[in-house]
């Protein structure tokens, strides 16, 4: 019985290919042998389950990446899926579409979802709204009408303010003046009827700087929307942007959001207070991570208050296109430099030596010979003090002076050797107007005697020879 069916398995192998390429990555760690077609069949099955289990796990841990601002977390996950094995392969490029859309690349976005694929119905629906604000970003007016008029029917159904924003994104970017100068926020503010409508029409008033008509109409208001703190949350913003920083206190007084953690951070930093507002920035990016507005802020406030792991900490989490990865890195690298961490900080100046063509601006070139000085790299020290002492740096001239004089002054100065000091020093006294005392000589040779040796008469016999 054995025999008969490990030939059956052999027979059935040999015969079929297809079955063969599938049972090709089957681990054989089992007596085979007592195993039949079907049995190895629901083995193969098994297999397969676990492998879509696992991309189903890393496509949903790269979604809840993205929704925290996680996006390095986001991308970790989705390098674990390769979408050529898996049927999942077009839910990958819609996170690495939307992942890309955060970063500011709205052409790199908008070319992972460019595939003929994404045209069918069922995918479509999912991607056409970020194909078209891709659109709106890029100012593509002319893809963008075919792209609202394909999107907007399929997409009605995903909120209750009928395409509301989609439409007058698309009137500005069709530069529909009566939107732009206010008039049509102004009268469309029937709206107040829905709730979903109004937090929308705020939205639209904020966004083209028209603050003033919030608070115009923030009386026609039923009651019930003050029950949402999205709502209450977009008035607080309004009275920030016109300076009523009182009123906009007490409108998100119990609102722990973001944006409300951003508003009163905003504020203290007006106030000067800065401990206060790097604490509610901090708390903004506990609830979303990648808030560019509280990394925007955070960051210069953690310089200011000599908390370096966390401004380095923030400043990984900074992205989009209107950073510069130049400037960002020599923040990282001043960073370093005020923590301490010279070897980290000399990285970053190798790095950018090649990013410059090894022609540093003059304020990275003396970070470059404070950090050759502080790790004694004698030799770069020399090149970097040299070059900026051409300039007219008259710190790097002094360092430059000391390369030469001393072997290598930047083991010099960590030497542990007491130093000479003058326990009569004082700047002070330097500053001070000094008596003018004459200088005594000391008399050595009478004048008298050297007199008396002029006035004898010496003769010199000049046939006198010496000996």
């Amino acid at each position: 019985m054995r025999i008969g069916k490990i030939f059956c398995l052999l027979a059935t192998l040999t015969i079929s290919p297809l079955f063969a390429s599938q049972t090709k990555e089957l681990k054989f760690d089992k007596d085979w042998s007592f195993y039949g077609e079907q049995e190895v069949e629901a083995y193969r099955q098994q297999l397969e389950l676990k492998k879509k289990k696992g991309v189903i796990f890393s496509l949903q841990q790269a979604k809840k990446s993205i929704i925290n601002g996680d996006i390095k977390l986001a991308k970790f996950f989705l390098s674990k899926v390769n979408e050529n094995k898996t049927k999942l392969g077009l839910v990958k490029k819609r996170y690495e579409s939307i992942i890309a859309f955060i970063e500011g690349r709205h052409q790199d976005s908008l070319d992972l979802i460019a595939s003929e694929k994404f045209n069918d119905l069922k995918n479509y629906q999912e991607i056409c709204l970020l194909r078209v604000i891709n659109l709106i970003a890029l100012d593509n007016v002319k893809k963008l009408k075919n792209e609202v008029a394909s999107c907007q029917n399929l997409t009605l159904e995903y909120g209750n303010a009928e395409q509301f924003w989609l439409k007058q994104m698309t009137r500005i970017k069709e530069k529909n003046e009566e939107l732009l100068k206010g008039n049509l926020i102004e009268s469309q503010r029937n709206v107040f009827a829905n709730t979903d409508f109004t937090e929308t029409w705020m939205k639209m008033a904020l966004y083209l700087n028209k603050e003033e008509v919030i608070l115009k109409y923030i009386g026609d208001l039923p009651p019930e929307a003050y029950r949402s703190q999205n709502i209450r949350e977009l008035i607080g913003f309004a009275h920030y942007r016109l300076g009523n920083n009182k009123r906009a206190l007490e409108f998100i007084e119990d609102i722990n959001s973001p944006n409300a953690d951003n508003i009163r951070g905003n504020i203290n930093l007006l106030e000067k207070k800065y401990e206060l507002a790097f604490g509610h920035f901090k708390l903004a990016l506990q609830k979303k991570e990648n808030s560019q507005n509280a990394l925007k802020r955070a960051i210069p406030l953690a310089f200011l208050l000599n908390l370096w792991d966390e401004g380095l900490s923030m400043l990984k989490r900074l992205v989009g296109q209107d950073i510069s990865t130049r400037r960002k890195l020599i923040l990282e690298t001043l960073f370093f430099v005020k923590k301490e961490d010279f070897k980290s900080a000399k990285e970053n100046l190798l790095y950018m030596e090649k990013l410059y063509n090894k022609d540093f601006p003059r304020d990275i070139n003396q970070m470059n010979s404070y950090v050759s000085l502080l790790l004694a790299d004698n030799q770069r020290l020399e090149k970097s003090s040299a070059k900026s002492c051409r300039y007219y740096d008259g710190l790097n001239c002094w360092l430059y002076l000391q390369v030469l004089q001393w072997e290598n002054i930047g083991l010099t100065i960590q030497r542990d050797d007491p130093t000479l000091v003058l326990e009569d020093f004082s700047v002070e006294a330097y500053k001070n107007k000094a008596e003018i005392a004459p200088l005594k000589e000391s008399v050595i040779i009478d004048q008298r005697d050297i007199e008396e040796l002029d006035n004898q008469l010496v003769r010199i016999d000049p046939t006198s020879k010496s000996k």
